[in-house]
């Protein structure tokens, strides 16, 4: 996992912190640059509002994520993971430790910035009952949560057609063909070994059309190249990009994104949205002691939601008498020993920050 970290104001005043990683999994040296830039560019995005003093945890959270969101070479926002019928559609949450505020949204096509409508769903938390005491939303999928952020006033694209230019890249795309026709070629394999019996001219020319399609989108990304995937050119990226920041006063937020896991069923909600899983913030221990802690969890979503990854680590935290580490690794071996299947990537990544809780001296 990347990761990168920033933040000091300037000397004699209260300093901020801030977090940032792009996400678990193999990244390519190639892209190594890239991602670093990112990362700095989110770092510098949230200080330049927690510089301003304390109260702005959420934006600054929202102000880094959106960065790497814009940024194509993470799985989030544009360049994000397409799904197995080659579409974007993201995932996100954001919690306010000092208030508990949390706001999500799973699947949600068509929208450039997912965090932006995670952050004013705790806004609107933050704020209390709304028309006729109606409890604000905290988590909404799909179409539904575009309708809502536009109807909030935040700027979408008017077409499908208009926003999918900005999201899907280039390299998403061609990905997408690599994966899919690795699909298609292993479904028939599958299809031939259940009828028992040797392959016919029709499925011979099946399997061998899926293998031209690999080699075919692999030549058109590489201009000729060996039709073999090279493990130190391509990025093994599994889930999130996720920010932690603590302000001057030591309000902690924290928030994550995700274009969610390659080829993955349309209308999946991941890791990165749900409650509990995908971040975690709050300044209290689980016996009401001050504990300032926030993390984000990244991987294989299926596996990390099951423990709640983010809130078990947070909680184990604060417990252990080992340390932050210590306490991480024991919430990820429970979530890989829960997992009866063992032939899948269960890569994980926790980034988790612990922050003491700033002397106030009374005038």
């Amino acid at each position: 996992m990347e990761s990168g970290m920033s933040g000091e104001a300037e000397p004699q005043k209260p300093r901020f912190f801030v977090a940032v990683h792009v996400g678990a999994g193999y990244h390519a040296p190639s892209n190594e640059k890239a991602l670093r830039s990112a990362m700095k560019r989110a770092c510098l995005a949230a200080a330049s509002i927690l510089h301003k003093g304390p109260g702005g945890c959420v934006d600054a959270v929202a102000a880094a994520i959106q960065v790497l969101e814009d940024d194509p070479s993470t799985n989030a926002g544009r360049g994000s993971n397409l799904t197995e019928d080659g579409n974007v559609e993201c995932d996100a949450s954001l919690i306010d430790g000092h208030s508990g505020a949390f706001g999500a949204v799973g699947a949600v096509p068509g929208v450039p910035n997912a965090i932006q409508i995670a952050a004013l769903l705790v806004k609107e938390q933050m704020k209390g009952s709304s028309l006729l005491a109606r409890i604000p939303p905290m988590f909404l999928v799909g179409e539904g949560a575009r309708i809502w952020a536009k109807s909030k006033g935040i700027a979408l694209p008017e077409t499908m057609i208009e926003v999918d230019q900005w999201l899907v890249t280039p390299k998403a795309k061609a990905q997408w063909k690599h994966y899919k026709a690795m699909l298609l070629g292993a479904k028939a394999e599958i299809d031939i070994s259940s009828d028992g019996k040797s392959c016919n001219a029709q499925q011979t020319a099946s399997i061998q059309d899926s293998q031209a399609q690999i080699c075919e989108t692999l030549e058109e990304n590489r201009a000729g190249q060996s039709c073999m995937l090279s493990p130190s050119e391509e990025d093994s990226i599994m889930d999130t990009v996720g920010v932690v920041c603590v302000d001057t006063e030591g309000h902690i937020a924290s928030g994550a994104s995700s274009g969610g896991i390659a080829l993955k069923v349309s209308r999946r909600v991941g890791l990165a949205a749900m409650y509990g899983s995908g971040c975690w913030a709050s300044l209290k221990g689980p016996f009401g002691a001050p504990f300032i802690v926030g993390s984000c969890v990244t991987g294989a979503g299926e596996y990390l939601m099951k423990v709640f990854a983010a809130r078990e680590c947070c909680v184990s935290s604060s417990l252990s008498q080992s340390g932050p580490a210590s306490a991480c690794m024991k919430v990820l071996r429970s979530s890989v020993h829960d997992s009866s299947q063992n032939d899948t990537d269960k890569s994980a990544g926790i980034l988790l920050v612990q922050a003491d809780a700033p002397i106030r001296v009374s005038s």
